[in-house]
């Protein structure tokens, strides 16, 4: 009797815990997740050592779209499906999302244009539509000014110029048809390979997925992101777009904050307490 009845509370503390952990990942999955800041992009709106929670319904949930061993790379992609969302990113929100490159990786960045506006940078000031961006309020600029005339390596597309005067460019919104030319080739091969299609130049020729074509329809609405640390940022100057499926949520409350030049010993500064309960804005 005795050992029946350890049997029926060893059972009864397995299913309790069982209901706990699906209540928790149901949550993780629909509700909230917790995200750290690895890099000084958004500083000072969010500083490296920040744990920060996120909403993910605002934008609309994401399943999990891979499956794998935690803290690893080992595993596999699945199908997944979003819920319907409360509203869209739009200029100004602070995101966080898929990074476009490696989409193991979380970023958060300041959205500063949506599906269908044009982004412009003139003497390190944002323009949206022509209209100036306000720049938010912890934002930054730690390096001289790039001249109008430097042509930077490595940004996006390679006719933009630089970090601090680039564009004007046209962020690309569900059903825009980009035509092949000299400026769009580089906008095509950015959209349609996030959209998963392979993409090549052959013989002056545009193919996709192996189908030669001279224009594109572009299949979801993009994101142009840019760290509020202007001159400290691999943002979308560098890497281009992100479409709406890579995009996760946005901040709700940073919920510790972790000094990592501060003494292990040295609890009042190793904790940064006057952050935590900051929503970053």
């Amino acid at each position: 009797m005795k050992r029946n009845k350890a049997e029926s509370k060893l059972v009864y503390e397995i299913k309790s815990w069982a209901v706990v952990i699906l209540i928790a990942v149901g949550l993780k999955s629909t509700v909230v997740e917790a995200y750290q800041i690895p890099t000084g992009s958004m500083e000072k709106t969010v500083l490296i050592g920040d744990f920060i929670l996120g909403k993910k319904f605002t934008f609309g949930t994401r399943t999990p779209s891979w499956i794998g061993i935690p803290f690893t790379r080992i595993g596999f992609n699945i199908p997944y499906f979003r819920l319907p969302r409360f509203r869209s990113p739009k200029s100004g929100d602070i995101v966080i999302f898929k990074y476009p490159e490696d989409t193991h990786l979380n970023y958060i960045k300041r959205c500063i244009g949506g599906p269908g506006q044009t982004v412009e940078v003139r003497e390190g000031q944002a323009y949206v539509d022509g209209q100036i961006f306000k720049n938010p309020k912890y934002s930054q600029f730690i390096d001289t000014m790039y001249p109008k005339t430097l042509r930077e390596p490595g940004i996006f597309p390679p006719t933009a110029g630089n970090r601090d005067n680039y564009g004007p460019l046209y962020v690309p919104a569900k059903g825009d048809t980009l035509r092949m030319d000299t400026e769009n080739i580089y906008i095509i091969k950015n959209v349609a390979e996030l959209a998963g299609h392979k993409f090549q130049i052959r013989f002056n020729k545009m193919l996709i997925d192996g189908k030669e074509s001279d224009y594109y329809v572009v299949e979801q609405d993009h994101y142009f992101m840019m760290g509020d640390n202007r001159h400290n940022s691999s943002d979308s100057r560098y890497w281009g777009f992100v479409p709406f499926d890579y995009v996760m949520g946005n901040p709700l409350i940073t919920y510790l904050s972790w000094n990592k030049h501060a003494k292990l010993y040295d609890i009042f500064h190793l904790i940064r307490w006057k952050r935590i309960g900051n929503i970053p804005t």
